[in-house]
């Protein structure tokens, strides 16, 4: 393979140098406020400028019209940003110029509820923005005033704000030092996202399968791909690098058993990779091999638990060659890995060494890895906040267990990586599916189209299931991507690795043959 520039700086994700600056309608922005202390105004970097700007008027897309009665959150952040860029002056704002500007009386079909919270959007913005060019105790007064409008038991936007304006206040301190920031046990330095994801109970489990239909499709594309792959064997080895859930292996046992043609499967064996706390994964293994003596099939569960991915071997999966159709599934088994290239191939190389059927990747299709902060803020907020708005519609205040754990546990924590963490111990890097395109190329694999099979339950999930409406299904190439209201969260691709090849001789022109 081509040993050229390390694929992860070539793909470093973020912009800022070269963002492209579309015209903005001017708006007069805020409802009339006064602050005691006028503070003074302070320049907007130029570079969050730039992307606020960039954000503000998306590819065509109108402002919010009186036809509107409720923002949605990716809604409420451009508004905010096309504001913040609207009333600036000279490219200048400050906080009293936030206070004191009433709202465009164009849109007039905003609430009192959606006006406030371009508000407290727009505090956020700025405070990120002063936070990014270390104007810390501005950053901090900005922060403080998010905090008074915010909290967990809020609207989605005030729960979105919550935790990322928490994320702000820690990147402050540890900046400054004004806190003791390093805690022995702050295990967000180390954050193992296969255990964030990690729910605490089935029901959470259960919950959130049933009430999200972007996991549903996610979860039918998958099976779908994995199912017509291994058509016609009889044992088959699935090999899971971040098991999680395991509803996954449920679907796919489904599917075995109810497969119109084909031999009858003499075996299901799942093998989990596992690097944190193996009881989560034991557990699952349990429910799975529970629900494979109910359908009356042979099935294994087995862990290959280590500390580190980079002690992995072929030979721990034991795999039976030659008799075993192998698969090899990743669900954001890469996207904490990304600032760890050396890990990520010694891995690729071990499933390369497998020779797999096939390889299903589901990521994060985000683009939160720039190196630059003010990008790195403004691409993750509208990441998270597409997926806040999606748990906000999907479990509201029908399930305060699972949208607490969603939210506090998985999102919470993970922002706080993405927005108060950098160089290693940042962790949380999303990339573009290009970027994916990328590594795998490294490894000679060649991308394989989805069926049309799987995109066709795809599109039954988003004409069936409740809020599937507002889920987006697009082609990239070969693959799938499935977003919220427009906003890309995930992507679905599915591999196939060639062996080694080999020169052939003896002919008149040399030819290449793939084992």
């Amino acid at each position: 393979m081509a040993q050229n520039k390390p694929w992860h700086e070539n793909f470093a994700d973020g912009d800022d140098d070269d963002v492209d600056v579309h015209h903005l309608h001017q708006t007069s922005g805020f409802m009339g406020k006064t602050v005691a202390n006028q503070q003074q105004v302070l320049p907007l970097t130029s570079a969050t400028f730039q992307l606020l700007n960039h954000r503000a008027v998306n590819n065509n897309e109108e402002q919010p019209s009186s036809s509107i009665t409720k923002l949605s959150i990716e809604e409420t952040i451009r508004l905010a940003a096309t504001r913040i860029v609207g009333c600036s002056d000279s490219d200048r704002v400050g906080i009293p110029s936030l206070l004191n500007v009433p709202f465009d009386p164009s849109i007039t079909g905003l609430s009192i509820e959606d006006q406030r919270n371009a508000e407290l959007v727009e505090y956020l913005l700025s405070s990120a923005d002063r936070v990014g060019s270390r104007q810390y105790d501005e950053g901090i007064a900005l922060i403080e005033l998010c905090d008074c409008l915010s909290s967990t038991n809020g609207n989605a936007v005030q729960r979105v704000v919550h935790y990322f304006a928490k994320a702000l206040r820690d990147r402050i301190e540890k900046e400054t030092g004004r806190n003791n920031y390093h805690q022995p046990n702050d295990r967000s330095f180390g954050i193992d996202l296969g255990d964030v994801l990690r729910v605490p109970s089935p029901s959470i489990l259960l919950s959130a399968h049933e009430r999200f239909p972007s996991y549903q499709m996610q979860q039918l594309a998958s099976v779908q791909a994995m199912t017509e792959s291994v058509a016609s064997a009889r044992r088959i080895h699935v090999i899971d690098l971040k098991i999680k859930s395991g509803l996954h292996w449920i679907g796919l046992m489904q599917a075995l058993e109810s497969r119109p043609a084909g031999p009858q499967v003499e075996i299901l064996k799942v093998t989990a990779l596992c690097t944190g706390s193996v009881e989560p994964v034991r557990s699952t293994g349990g429910r799975l091999a529970d629900f494979a003596r109910s359908k009356g099939l042979n099935f294994s569960f087995a862990i290959v638990h280590v500390d580190d991915v980079m002690e992995v071997k072929e030979e721990m999966f034991a795999v039976d060659r030659g008799k075993e159709a192998v698969l090899v599934y990743s669900e954001h088994a890469f996207v904490t890995e990304i600032g760890r290239p050396d890990r990520m191939e010694a891995l690729m190389r071990v499933m390369r060494g497998l020779n797999p059927q096939l390889m299903v990747v589901t990521e994060t299709e985000a683009n939160n890895n720039s190196p630059h902060f003010s990008a790195r803020f403004v691409d993750a907020l509208f990441h998270y906040g597409a997926v806040f708005d999606s748990v906000d519609a999907c479990m509201g205040k029908d399930d305060e267990e699972g949208r607490a754990f969603m939210e506090g546990v998985m999102m919470g924590r993970m922002i706080s990586n993405v927005v108060a963490r950098e160089g290693e111990e940042r962790v949380v890097r999303g990339v573009k599916l290009d970027v994916w395109r990328e590594f795998f190329r490294r490894f000679e694999m060649v991308e394989r189209r989805l069926g049309s099979v799987a995109w066709q339950q795809v599109r039954l999930v988003r004409e069936t299931a409740p809020n599937g409406e507002f889920c987006t299904v697009e082609r990239d190439g070969k693959a799938m991507v499935i977003g919220w209201k427009g906003t890309p969260l995930v992507s679905i691709s599915t591999w196939k690795f060639f062996r080694s090849a080999r020169l052939v001789s003896g002919t008149k022109h040399l030819r290449i043959e793939f084992e």
